[in-house]
């Protein structure tokens, strides 16, 4: 019996090792008559298992490489290299920065490479020497900038988390980060990264709503862009004055946003949100951006699964999770967590014969309700946030 496969109008067909195997068997008692011996233990039954794996295995690899050619597809270096046909590279880490006060109790130079720290034990490094001078109350202050020791969005620590002298010093007083560290991001995981290359592919950066969000997704540590509009001549619900765009980014740098906003919003456009920073336009203009910072919304989880024996028992738990996940931060900012929606990819698994799923944005407060969320806030999930029962394995 002849196999086929390779390309079709609908894609790339591959046939199982079942379907392989049954080939070869076919072939070898047409070859060697009806009496061949095609039994797993016999010789020419491994000899037959042995071609139809190898031809599995070309076959799967030849799929492979036929879907890499698809940003829809594509995985690891393969979507690499059409973010780079592109010109979009995928994020890689970066460390986070921010600004420290230092107070001292006189005129005191802290030298570059002088370490900080949160209680947590997240570290960062001064990048420039201080040399603190007296403000008009009398006090010895200086600010510096510092950098995380290490990459990775976990290093975006808030507002006066940075307290600690790593090595003690009599000299400095206190140390304080009046605003929030930012700038740090983990490596982008394919799902993300081919999301923006669509989005980006769809809807090139310019003055339209979905040309803003793309310019600014190509920002480093952005992560989630809402925008909101108001068309109208009066105020909306929320308070959005008539006629404005009201911008709210996750990550990512206050300057390089203001930046990026200043060179893609339409002339006359009137921008919404508390932080008003001032930056020069392409044609060198000063203008006033105003936008807004979003918010991560942690989202957690409950799963209780009956089981049958498909179920994989060392990695379904897993892959449960991996599921939940992947949804659930695929979702935009301001969009809502419709819990029926987390059903279809947790059915999907081999294994699961029933399940019953609760949300909530604590684990002790978890509920079969969806989660609205309002337009700055962006749901996230993580492993440490789904708990797994397995029933019946």
């Amino acid at each position: 019996m002849a196999i086929n496969f390779g390309l079709t109008e609908t894609g790339f067909l591959a046939p199982t090792y079942n379907e392989i195997l049954d080939s070869v068997e076919d072939d070898f008692i047409q070859n060697f008559g009806q009496d061949i011996a095609l039994t797993s233990n016999s010789n020419f039954g491994i000899i037959a298992r042995l071609i139809a794996w190898r031809e599995t295995l070309l076959i799967q690899t030849l799929q492979k490489e036929y879907y890499s050619a698809f940003i829809s597809t594509a995985t690891n270096s393969s979507l690499d290299r059409l973010g780079a046909n592109l010109g979009l590279p995928r994020k890689v880490e970066m460390p986070s920065s921010v600004n420290l006060q230092i107070q001292t109790d006189d005129q005191y130079l802290v030298q570059a490479g002088e370490k900080f720290e949160t209680e947590d034990g997240i570290v960062f490094s001064l990048t420039k020497d201080v040399l603190t001078a007296q403000d008009t109350n009398g006090n010895w202050i200086g600010v510096g900038e510092l950098e995380s020791d290490e990459t990775g969005e976990m290093n975006n620590v808030p507002a006066g988390s940075i307290t600690i002298v790593s090595n003690p010093n009599d000299d400095i007083i206190s140390v304080t980060n009046p605003q929030p560290a930012a700038g740090g991001q983990d490596r982008e995981e394919d799902g993300e990264y081919r999301a923006r290359l669509i989005l980006e592919n769809a809807d090139r950066p310019g003055p339209t709503a979905a040309g803003i969000k793309s310019a600014l997704m190509n920002l480093p540590g952005v992560r989630q862009v809402g925008i909101v509009e108001n068309p109208s001549n009066q105020n909306d619900a929320s308070g959005n004055p008539a006629y404005s765009v009201h911008i709210y980014v996750l990550g990512g740098q206050d300057e390089d946003i203001a930046d990026c906003l200043a060179n893609h919003i339409a002339a006359g456009i009137t921008l919404d949100g508390t932080k008003a920073i001032d930056v020069n336009d392409a044609a060198g203009n000063t203008r006033t951006i105003n936008f807004d910072s979003g918010k991560s919304l942690p989202i957690y989880v409950s799963v209780d699964i009956t089981a049958n024996e498909q179920f994989d028992a060392d990695e379904g738990a897993d892959n449960v999770k991996e599921a939940i996940i992947n949804y659930i931060n695929q979702l935009e900012m301001g969009d809502s967590v419709f819990l029926t929606k987390l059903y279809p990819p947790v059915y999907v698994i081999p294994g699961v014969e029933e399940a019953k799923i609760q949300i909530g944005l604590a684990m002790d407060k978890l509920a079969s309700d969806d989660i609205k969320c309002s337009q700055f806030e962006a749901p996230s999930c993580e492993a440490d946030h789904i708990e797994v029962t397995v029933n019946g394995v």
